[in-house]
């Protein structure tokens, strides 16, 4: 991600991103992460589900900055309508919702395998810009991947 520095914000020195690079495409999870954390056996909270506040902000910025966001949730597709007028309710833009995302329980953790390059961020409660960080990754025992 490429960041430019904001003339606007000189003394504070405040950083904001920039679509210099290609454009990123966001699969978000819903329920925890952007609001409540709702679970799929309590389906008449989802139309009421509160907000986070910076997670409305930060991928206000994402799709103002020209990246694409698609949510990708657990809720079942006969939620969607709930879903959908929920996300407009909200001020969420998207690109797509995706409905069936397979649950996983305390203690397991998704592993996306694919051709493309893949990025993962785990939510830990509050949104903020995103920076590149040294970290370690699984990666396919491979030569190309030293």
């Amino acid at each position: 991600m490429s960041l430019k520095y904001s003339d606007k914000d000189t003394e504070e020195k405040k950083w904001e991103h920039q679509t210099t690079d290609k454009e990123k495409v966001f699969l978000v999870d819903i329920d925890g992460t952007v609001c409540d954390d709702i679970p799929n056996e309590e389906p008449e909270r989802f139309a009421t589900a509160k907000p986070y506040p910076d997670a409305q902000h930060i991928l206000k910025e994402w799709k103002e900055a020209g990246h694409q966001i698609h949510f990708f949730t657990a809720r079942r597709e006969e939620h969607r309508e709930v879903t959908e007028a929920w996300l407009s309710e909200n001020g969420f833009e998207y690109d797509s919702l995706v409905m069936n995302k397979p649950r996983i329980k305390d203690g397991q953790e998704y592993c996306w395998v694919d051709n493309k390059k893949v990025r993962a961020v785990t939510y830990l409660g509050k949104f903020s810009k995103l920076v590149e960080k040294e970290k370690k990754i699984l990666v396919f025992d491979e030569p190309q991947n030293d």
